[in-house]
């Protein structure tokens, strides 16, 4: 498979847009501080209200297009139903990159082989793991001795596919390259398939011929300790809120990011655009710049759609130190690939792509901090005569409420679009109230050190 490649708009290229919305993304919260130091009680509404405005703006309209997803697939799903025309289901194969996975990878193979229908083969990508890893498999699985690709003689699909460590990608396309089947199903080797799962992607493409891309539905997992238990709580209305928002942006054809875990590909789709790139520091999110970027380069669309019933179990932090490790490559590859496809940012030839979700990516590369400045222009505005705290009082009850209200109505919608009973609307709003206490800070934390790293070009995690 050839490596990634770069065509369409010269990436060195810079967008004066994105320069703009870059630079207002850190002036606001920083004027907001200004504001509060040398108490322009004025400016520190107006920018607030810009804010809060703003962002409730964007939940609605999150709520509004995940709804509209929901009811087309509603619509969708009766019309299979009611049509008697067979359709093409494509072969699938699964693909499992591990490194060092010995303790998770026979859960999740059980998982994989356990699914009903059963996919064409099942490729165990190891990446040069150091750890039982291969011997496990080998006793457990009956694999064949030597060689790099190693197939089961109990489980006639199961592959092994032994090579050097070269990361994720490259273990993702090197099955990929051994894969024959129409359809690959990319999962972390820490991830379970639910029952069902391959039914609902088999369905999702035979349902959509041209379909390039399903991501899947995370739930996040942790031990049952009171830490594992915490970070589960805070995790599982994250994902939640995630998910919405990638049915949003899937209506428009505009999706930027599918689930790392597990996500489905057309495989064809893949060598086209020359397979995931080893380098990235978020592979998952930097393909899908990628191929929209390939697509509307060729005047077509992409087509990236999000399957409630392709649902898994994941591994999830449940400890600060892998949280916020986790969370400053996340923040660090989100610069870094937003930094790489500026020139997409603002460009009406990429439509609602460019002109919305990629501009409002470059407008919240600050947004961690407007928790920060908050606080510390209301520390600053604290002397202030009673008549003006209660403006900012006023300022703040009104968002809050707004607020919860749009994350009552979001959680609902995601309860019955996603069919998952495992979130409540008050659980929703202790975890609301809760975050600024935990999640708040550690976000904060995070996004520093991922900044840093990538501007500094420290890519080791």
């Amino acid at each position: 498979m050839p490596r990634p490649g770069h065509g369409g708009i010269p990436p060195g290229r810079s967008s004066a847009f994105f320069l703009l919305l870059l630079t207002i993304s850190w002036v606001i919260p920083a004027g907001i501080i200004a504001a509060g130091v040398f108490h322009r009680v004025d400016l520190f509404l107006a920018l607030s209200l810009i804010v809060v405005i703003y962002d409730s703006l964007q939940a609605l309209g999150i709520l509004l297009l995940a709804h509209h997803g929901w009811r087309r697939q509603l619509s969708s799903s009766a019309a299979a139903v009611a049509e008697q025309r067979p359709r093409a289901v494509p072969t699938i194969d699964v693909i499992i990159p591990a490194w060092n996975e010995a303790t998770s990878l026979p859960a999740t193979l059980e998982s994989v082989l356990s699914q009903v229908p059963q996919p064409q083969q099942v490729i165990i990508c190891d990446d040069g793991s150091r750890d039982d890893t291969l011997a496990s498999l080998a006793e457990a699985y009956g694999l064949e001795h030597g060689g790099r690709l190693r197939r089961s003689r109990s489980h006639p699909s199961l592959r092994l596919l032994a090579k050097e460590h070269g990361g994720k990608g490259d273990s993702i396309n090197q099955g990929v390259a051994v894969s024959e089947a129409a359809v690959v199903l990319i999962i972390d080797a820490d991830t379970e398939l639910l029952p069902g799962a391959l039914a609902a992607l088999e369905h999702s493409f035979a349902r959509e011929p041209d379909l390039d891309a399903v991501s899947g539905t995370l739930l996040p997992r942790c031990p049952p300790t009171p830490q594992g238990r915490l970070f589960a709580g805070f995790q599982r209305y994250e994902y939640a809120r995630n998910h919405l928002w990638r049915l949003a942006w899937s209506q428009l054809d505009a999706s930027l990011i599918i689930s790392g875990a597990c996500s489905a590909f057309r495989r064809q789709t893949l060598l086209d655009i020359g397979g995931f790139d080893p380098s990235s520091w978020v592979e998952d999110y930097e393909i899908i710049y990628r191929l929209q970027r390939h697509r509307r380069d060729h005047g077509d669309r992409c087509r990236v759609r999000v399957e409630p019933a392709l649902a898994v179990r994941t591994e999830a932090p449940d400890r600060i130190g892998v949280f916020l490790r986790q969370r400053r490559r996340w923040a660090g590859g989100f610069l870094d690939t937003l930094i790489h496809y500026r020139s997409m940012v603002g460009n009406c030839r990429y439509g609602v792509l460019g002109m919305l979700y990629l501009s409002h990516n470059t407008y919240t590369v600050a947004s961690f901090l407007y928790p920060l400045a908050w606080f510390l222009a209301s520390l600053a505005l604290l002397g202030e005569p009673p008549a003006r705290l209660r403006a900012l009082g006023l300022l703040a009850l009104i968002s809050g409420l707004v607020g919860v209200l749009l994350t009552g109505l979001s959680l609902q919608l995601y309860r019955r679009a996603f069919g998952r009973g495992d979130v409540s609307v008050p659980g929703a709003l202790i975890e609301l109230s809760l975050r600024p206490f935990f999640y708040i800070p550690l976000n904060l934390l995070s996004h520093i050190w991922g900044y840093a790293s990538s501007l500094s070009r420290r890519q080791s995690w």
